[in-house]
């Protein structure tokens, strides 16, 4: 979900913070990508950033598609049929044999018959310890809700960006509402963000900041954010010019407080209310 998502997924590898599943959306190298992850969970010399060394013989078997514990399921012809998610399903049952982590990746997922999917739903609803999918679709619009609703989406290409951009629009137009509790709800939902997530999440947020910025200017050829925030409620809003540097300047003084490594509730709490404050 951020500008470089394959590098905080290897981290949290590295650091055995992994999700049972994944759903990998975009037009970007997604099975490049799929098989990455899987290297970070298998290899057999990962480093702290959770590079995966890419010579062992984990790392090689995965390369050339050889790996015992890795799994992959492509459509059979126009679809992913039932009867091979019923096959995926019997590899689940056997023990790993000589990785950290058995590893499923579903090509194309966004091509599953309904029967398909409520097989894989069945599975989804009962982890499995030390086993993790991965589905890859270009779009999630065919992919049913209930699966969705069990993976962790990851965006990747130029996908990664305009969600990033769509999330943080959301934010401040929750910040800048006269509702409360729309933004002591934000707070909750960011709490749970790791670090690197809120440094992501807060740089976001100043960009944006500064093409509201611009726009007072009315300069709006300088505009990153442009298409998304002409369709938004902060193209409109009655922030000042001066209240938004207050804002951008917050948003920096937060960053740097968050690299102090200081409370994440009072962190946010702090930064959110003082924009409220700010934008009123």
């Amino acid at each position: 979900m951020y500008s470089n998502p394959m590098g905080l997924l290897r981290q949290k590898a590295a650091k055995g913070h992994v999700v049972h599943a994944y759903l990998f959306l975009g037009s970007s190298d997604l099975i490049k990508n799929a098989n990455q992850l899987a290297m970070a969970l298998n290899c057999m010399d990962l480093n702290a950033d959770g590079n995966a060394c890419g010579v062992c013989i984990s790392c090689y078997k995965i390369t050339t598609g050889s790996h015992p514990d890795i799994y992959t399921l492509k459509p059979d012809g126009s679809s992913m049929k039932i009867q091979q998610v019923r096959e995926m399903q019997k590899h689940l049952a056997y023990k790993i044999y000589e990785g950290k982590y058995k590893v499923i990746i579903l090509e194309e997922a966004d091509k599953l018959t309904l029967q398909g999917a409520n097989s894989l739903l069945k599975i989804l609803e009962e982890p499995m310890p030390q086993t993790v999918f991965i589905l890859l679709a270009a779009s999630q619009r065919e992919i049913p809700d209930t699966i969705i609703s069990r993976c962790q989406r990851i965006y990747f290409g130029e996908e990664a960006g305009q969600h990033d951009c769509l999330e943080n629009i959301k934010i401040l137009e929750d910040v800048f509402s006269e509702d409360l509790e729309r933004t002591l709800s934000l707070i909750e939902k960011l709490e749970r963000e790791d670090k690197e997530h809120l440094k992501q999440r807060i740089n976001g947020l100043m960009v944006l900041i500064r093409d509201l910025l611009v726009l007072k200017s009315t300069k709006e050829d300088k505009l990153i954010n442009i298409s998304h925030l002409s369709n938004s409620s902060l193209e409109k809003s009655a922030v000042s010019h001066d209240e938004l540097v207050k804002i951008l300047e917050k948003l920096y003084e937060s960053l740097k407080d968050l690299d102090s490594n200081a409370n994440k509730r009072l962190l946010l709490e702090n930064l959110f209310l003082t924009i409220k404050r700010i934008s009123q």
